[in-house]
């Protein structure tokens, strides 16, 4: 990824997170990212520091790897107990709160999530498994969700879809 694109991906995320802390974590995880996505060797040299950086400072209270797939825009309120797999894929302008559990079914077929577009995921929400959550889900606090949820539905205890309200 180009130096340019992964600074307009940056500018959305700042815009929508307010804290410096989430600003450094943004800027971190985006140009580490990209080093990881890289097929040179030079590209995996490069990620070596953005590891170290992820593992001492905010993978010390979360979990997310380098390698995840984040689009750009995101907001991420509270960046404490937020634990992403690897091979998870998040849509672009997607809130995240924390104590957030995005992960891989590894008794059925090591396959993570993919999240659509404005996708609201409330606290200590857990999402599991190969499944697809479609664009414009909230996915209500404490939610176990572990079937994919069609486009503009709300989601509440386990697997629980209803419509969501205008108002």
């Amino acid at each position: 990824m180009r130096t340019k694109d992964i600074k307009l991906i940056i500018d959305k995320d700042l815009d929508r997170n307010k804290d410096i802390k989430n600003h450094l974590f943004f800027c971190i995880f985006r140009f580490g990212n990209s080093f990881i996505n890289g097929n040179t060797i030079f590209d995996r040299i490069c990620s070596i520091p953005f590891r170290i950086i992820m593992k001492l400072t905010y993978n010390k209270y979360n979990h997310i790897p380098l390698e995840t797939n984040i689009g750009g825009g995101e907001r991420i309120p509270h960046l404490l107990g937020i634990v992403l797999s690897g091979k998870a894929s998040i849509g672009e302008q997607c809130t995240i709160m924390h104590q957030v559990t995005i992960g891989v079914d590894e008794l059925k077929n090591n396959k993570a999530p993919v999240i659509g577009n404005n996708v609201f995921i409330g606290a200590g929400a857990k999402i599991i498994g190969n499944i697809t959550v479609g664009n414009n889900v909230v996915i209500g606090a404490g939610a176990i969700v572990t079937k994919s949820v069609p486009n503009g539905k709300t989601v509440v205890g386990i697997n629980r879809i209803i419509e969501q309200s205008n108002g």
